[in-house]
């Protein structure tokens, strides 16, 4: 679910289950945020970049068939699950960039913004489509308004519509886009330089990103977990997943 490679001082951190569009269940978010944790221990990285196996994904965020996605008895759980991997990434004081093979929807979209730098090719695209499945949109609408202001987030959030490359490249939601055979190592390029400067200083600065956005964003995801844990919302939630799966599923059989 999540390989590890290095190139030289940057570690490349890979998604791995690409039969899932890389989304990620409990085991994969767990092991992205360990990851990252082992990467801020270890002297010789210096830098770490995040991608995804497989040409169609980055990350599809969370992965619709886990069973407890529209629990109410689980959610102030997963919404914990997903406030410490955020925090992981938050807090990670390296260098850490996104190599933006495909599609970052949800969660993988909010986590990306959550790192220093965004590299992806013309084919990319964003998106926060939980609304089109029956979840609100509440940690995901946070995030996206520190980036690019409450007016265009709203648009995003409540359509669920998708965000193609050139769009994002407009709003400042990824820094780079390059030929789609050049992503990886062009991440790999900006991880190493951005290695370069004081590694004092650039901890000390993204930590200070972190604690002025952190209050924002416990609350969203406390608020998160409150309206997910009640009847009403849980039964809006397994009828929209029901949907999109069926639907899924009815757009591969037409397809074979």
């Amino acid at each position: 679910m999540l390989r590890k490679e290095a190139q030289g001082v940057v570690q490349i951190l890979r998604l791995d289950r690409p039969e899932r569009l890389n989304a990620w269940d409990g085991a994969a978010r767990e092991s992205l945020r360990a990851a990252l944790q082992e990467a801020q221990d270890d002297p010789d990285v210096k830098s770490v970049v995040v991608t995804g196996t497989g040409p169609k994904a980055f990350c599809a965020g969370a992965d619709l068939t886990d069973k407890t996605i529209g629990s109410a008895g689980a959610a102030r759980d997963r919404m914990r699950a997903y406030r410490a991997l955020y925090a992981a990434i938050q807090s990670f004081g390296k260098p850490l960039v996104a190599a933006l093979n495909g599609l970052a929807l949800g969660s993988a979209f909010q986590s990306v913004l959550l790192m220093d730098y965004r590299v992806g090719h013309r084919d990319v695209r964003f998106g926060l489509p939980e609304i089109s499945s029956g979840l609100p949109c509440i940690t995901g609408s946070t995030v996206l308004t520190w980036a690019i202001g409450a007016t265009r987030a709203r648009n995003i959030a409540i359509t669920g519509r998708f965000v193609d490359a050139d769009e994002a490249l407009q709003l400042g939601l990824i820094d780079e886009i390059v030929d789609e055979k050049v992503v990886l190592d062009r991440a790999i390029v900006v991880a190493a330089s951005l290695a370069e400067k004081s590694p004092e200083a650039y901890a000390a600065t993204k930590r200070w990103f972190r604690d002025t956005l952190a209050k924002d964003l416990d609350a969203a995801f406390e608020h998160a977990g409150a309206v997910r844990s009640s009847e009403s919302m849980s039964r809006s939630i397994e009828a929209g997943v029901s949907d999109f799966l069926s639907s899924a599923r009815r757009s591969v059989t037409r397809s074979t």
